[in-house]
């Protein structure tokens, strides 16, 4: 039995000094959770595995090669003791490198493939937001700050706004479950579009949100979805099948009532103001015709406006007819034109200019074609057709383009 007693800092010393000097360096390899780079410069997380976790520090005098995240499994160098002030053991790290993509990122990355090949991201299924809805659908946890953000939110932008909240569970065992049930059961009601979302947190705690059971609610709903899961640089994969992402919970309320209360009253203001402009107007217009044609004046600016427009209608009935009259000239022009040259190309044009065709058995002797004595032979001119026997055939000196040629005498 021990007489006397030690005190609380004597004795987390001595559990300090057995884990130091019987434990010491220590080589681990586990996945980063809860990652917090310090302004000081120092390093805090937590290094796990799937049955056990552990405190770990790096101080900044301490540099590291690649920039550690959440979710990324490494290995860590480092030394065993105990953070009095806490009462709780942690490694001291002196060396971390990177292991490879811890269990939980390699699920994330492995189902956000999986929803992008099925379609689940594709930006033209995504569908607007209603620019004023009356009843709006928040599904998140009754007890965190995410709830009180959005409604209050919602009351200062829009208080005309009936919300229909729906408790869930936004992590844990059945969050997954109840998040998507949560989805279905809020389109059974005359909800305009929901929020779906909670406060940031580890990728643990937003492991829910990263759930196909979730994606699928999110995908299938018939109203739009906003999700607002965690701060603006978690991303999640109802992010990425939601029809719009809300950084936060608080801009999740502010995207769902695009217009306020304020906006609302302005607008009613201007239409107002807009109507009576547009009365005022029209009785000074009444006024004015009532007073023209009481004075005469009206039916005298009328018959002169009639006036006008018959000049008008006579100058472009002259322009009219002048433009067809020379489209018509031009079309002649080109028609005489086309007809002379197809005169010009006719085999039997030359016959009008003093030249004959001789044939021979109903076909034309050419050029190179020898006549003979004692042949019969048509002779076609322009004004007769002729039948002629050759009775000899002399060859010329030379033709016109300087080759011997011969003489037929018929």
């Amino acid at each position: 039995m021990i007489d006397e007693a030690v005190s609380v800092s004597d004795l987390t010393n001595a559990i300090r000094a057995l884990l130091t000097e019987g434990i010491g360096d220590v080589v681990v390899e586990g996945e980063i959770s809860n990652y917090k780079h310090h302004t000081s410069g120092h390093r805090y997380f937590t290094l796990k595995d799937s049955e056990a976790q552990i405190a770990c520090v790096m101080w900044r005098t301490r540099s590291v090669s690649f920039v550690p995240e959440d979710g990324m499994r490494v290995v860590i160098f480092g030394r065993l003791t105990v953070y009095p002030p806490q009462g709780r053991y942690q490694i001291d790290c002196a060396l971390m490198r990177p292991a490879g993509i811890g269990d939980l990122h390699q699920a994330f990355e492995a189902l956000k493939r999986r929803l992008d090949a099925k379609g689940l991201f594709a930006w033209e299924r995504k569908r607007p937001l209603p620019r004023m809805p009356v009843v709006i659908g928040v599904i998140t946890s009754p007890t965190g700050a995410a709830v009180q953000d959005i409604m209050s939110t919602i009351a200062g932008r829009f208080p005309a706004a009936r919300v229909i909240f729906r408790p869930a569970l936004v992590q844990g065992d059945g969050a997954a479950e109840d998040i998507a049930l949560a989805i279905d059961q809020m389109n059974l009601t005359d909800a305009e579009v929901i929020i779906a979302g909670r406060g940031g947190g580890s990728l643990e705690d937003l492991w829910a949100f990263n759930t196909e059971p979730v994606a699928e609610a999110i995908y299938r709903s018939r109203l739009p979805v906003i999700s607002a899961v965690g701060h603006e640089t978690d991303v999640t994969i109802a992010d990425l099948v939601a029809d719009v992402r809300a950084a936060t919970p608080t801009a999740a309320a502010v995207l769902a009532t695009p217009v306020t209360i304020d906006d609302l009253l302005m607008s009613i203001d201007e239409a107002r103001l807009s109507m009576i402009d547009t009365m005022t107007e029209r009785v000074d217009d009444l006024m004015e015709m009532v007073t023209d044609f009481l004075d005469g004046t009206a039916a005298q600016r009328l018959m002169e406006r009639i006036h006008l427009r018959a000049q008008r209608i006579d100058e472009l009935t002259v322009r009219y007819e002048r433009s067809v009259r020379h489209r018509l000239a031009m079309l002649t022009q080109r028609v005489d034109h086309a007809v002379t040259l197809c005169r010009s190309l006719h085999p039997l044009a030359p016959l009008r200019r003093g030249f004959a065709v001789v044939e021979r058995n109903g076909h034309v002797v050419m050029t190179d074609e020898m006549l003979q004595p004692g042949e019969t032979v048509t002779i076609r001119r322009h004004a007769d057709v002729s039948m002629a026997l050759i009775q000899a055939t002399t060859p010329l000196t030379e033709n016109i383009d300087g080759e011997d040629q011969g003489t037929t005498l018929a």
